[in-house]
């Protein structure tokens, strides 16, 4: 056997070491990609994993141990966020894929709480008449922090009752007489300059006109028309803001809603001083008087009163602006509803353009299941937020103590077995009620809510939606640009392309002194 030299021993041992040192090189840059790898996409994805694994963990855990039902059907969603950025993007369609996924009673996480959706008279019924038992008001926060703690929507118990008590003042039969004629005349004179306009935008023209309705009416101001443009260009950041993300940070929608609150509450405080050094008199008590009047022990503080003419200024217009732009949209598209409007105001002495009163608004049967219709099919609030007291059963399912409870006022129209083709604008189907329900069927129309928390001013919503329908329809006709407009649903249902359309004087019909 040959013994091999050193020189060819230390050629092998260099050979080795290259081979080697090439292992390593190619090595190096494969553990490079993996540790890459690693720290940009598996470290994350593991995070995002534990993280929820812990948010659902964190919110099961929210539920009563001590009760066997199990939680409802539902998602929770992302950490932290849970399903907000759904709901703020989605609108309806998130409630509608929710309720198609879920069914009538179902959790999610929005707006920085666990929450259970409500739909469908029984448990609609359930939440309603369960005030201050098993469920209380609980806004999200930040409807809490753009209305204020002090309106009454907010209120509890006896602070509640006695707040209700003094505003249900302006919404008595005598009171509602007397709002009548400010009402009619208010009307009528923005239809007339509708119809000498070449286009409007119906929704914003509703909006114009159920602003000035409300701080005429419900709060006394006497707001120049300039005025009310510019209150409406600020609202318009409370009511676009007032269901947001509840985090203040620059350009989010609670901080543009805080910033216009400030704004409206001062140039409330304006018209409330100049309305005590006025002392003027009116032929209505409005809502605002009564408050400002009251010497009970319960007297409310400035700020208090700015914050409640707020609110009533936000009932006041916000929602019946969406009603009266349904209404609008509904009646073009169907004439023969129109028609059979005028057939009635014919067949009651109502024409052309002649003084009305409330109880002959009140007898026009026809006009009244209209009003009706336009509630059911485009209720204008979707639903209200309550807080559960204690932990209650739902359809077989637990409501834990403490969670929020959303009831459905839209969802459970929509789904209503009261009447065949809920879709269709028919206001011919409230005949067969004639105002007659059965508790099953009073749960399954809901525009106003129900129980002690009812809406206070639905009369008066009522009211101006009947004297609109009659001023409409015996002074004008008009077209809409588009007939199926595009529906967005927050903060209320309106078309978003703001309703284009045309409109004329009804031929014969003779204009009166009513201007802006």
């Amino acid at each position: 056997m040959q013994t091999p030299s050193f020189t060819s021993f230390v050629n092998e041992t260099e050979t080795e070491g290259t081979a080697i040192a090439s292992f390593q090189d190619l090595l190096i840059p494969h553990g490079r990609t993996v540790q890459f790898l690693f720290s940009n996409f598996i470290a994350p994805i593991l995070l995002i994993i534990a993280c929820n694994g812990i948010w659902k963990s964190h919110n099961y855990n929210l539920k009563d141990l001590t009760c066997n039902l199990p939680l409802p059907p539902g998602n929770f969603g992302l950490p932290f966020i849970g399903e907000t950025l759904n709901f703020v993007l989605l609108g309806s369609k998130f409630y509608k894929s929710r309720r198609e996924n879920f069914g009538h009673v179902y959790k999610t996480h929005i707006l920085g709480r666990p929450t259970i959706r409500v739909i469908g008279s029984k448990n609609v019924r359930k939440i309603l008449n369960g005030e201050n038992t098993i469920v209380t008001t609980h806004w999200s926060t930040s409807t809490r922090m753009i209305l204020g703690g002090s309106c009454l929507s907010q209120s509890v118990g006896s602070l509640h009752r006695q707040r209700r008590k003094l505003v249900a003042k302006a919404f008595s039969h005598d009171a509602l007489s007397s709002y009548v004629k400010p009402m009619q005349r208010i009307v009528k004179s923005h239809i007339e300059k509708w119809c000498f306009d070449e286009v409007i935008f119906g929704y914003q023209e509703c909006r114009n006109l159920t602003f000035a309705l409300a701080a005429k009416i419900l709060l006394g101001f006497n707001l120049r028309q300039a005025d009310i443009i510019s209150m409406l260009h600020v609202f318009e950041d409370v009511s676009n803001n007032i269901i947001s993300i509840p985090i203040q940070f620059p350009g989010g929608g609670l901080t543009k809603g805080l910033r216009a609150k400030k704004i409206l509450l001062e140039k409330i405080g304006e018209c409330i001083k100049k309305r005590q050094e006025e002392n003027c008199s009116q032929t209505y008590v409005d809502a605002l008087s009564l408050l400002l009047n009251d010497q009970s022990e319960l007297k409310m503080a400035p700020d208090e009163l700015k914050e409640i003419a707020l609110e009533l200024l936000f009932a006041g217009h916000e929602t019946t602006a969406s009603a009266a732009c349904t209404l609008l949209m509904q009646l073009a598209k169907h004439p023969e509803v129109t028609e059979k409007i005028r057939d009635e105001l014919h067949a009651n002495g109502i024409t052309e353009s002649g003084p009305i009163n409330y109880d002959s608004i009140n007898g026009l049967s026809y006009v009244s299941n209209v009003v009706k219709e336009v509630l059911r099919i485009a209720p204008p609030i979707g639903g209200g937020f309550r807080k559960a007291l204690k932990t209650f059963e739902l359809d077989g399912y637990q409501v834990p103590a403490g969670w929020t409870v959303i009831y459905s006022i839209r969802d459970t129209q929509e789904t209503s077995s009261m009447f065949d083709d809920v879709t269709d604008f028919n206001p011919d189907r409230w005949a067969d009620f004639k105002g007659h329900m059965t508790p099953e069927e009073r749960y399954q129309y809901v525009p106003f809510g129900g129980g002690k928390r009812s809406c206070i001013g639905k009369e008066f919503a009522k009211l101006f939606l009947k004297v609109m329908t009659v001023e409409l329809s015996r002074s004008s006709t008009w077209k809409l640009h588009n007939n199926n407009p595009q529906m967005k649903y927050l903060p209320v249902p309106h078309p978003k392309d703001n309703l284009p359309l045309t409109m004329s004087p009804l031929p014969g019909f003779r204009s009166r002194s009513y201007t802006l």
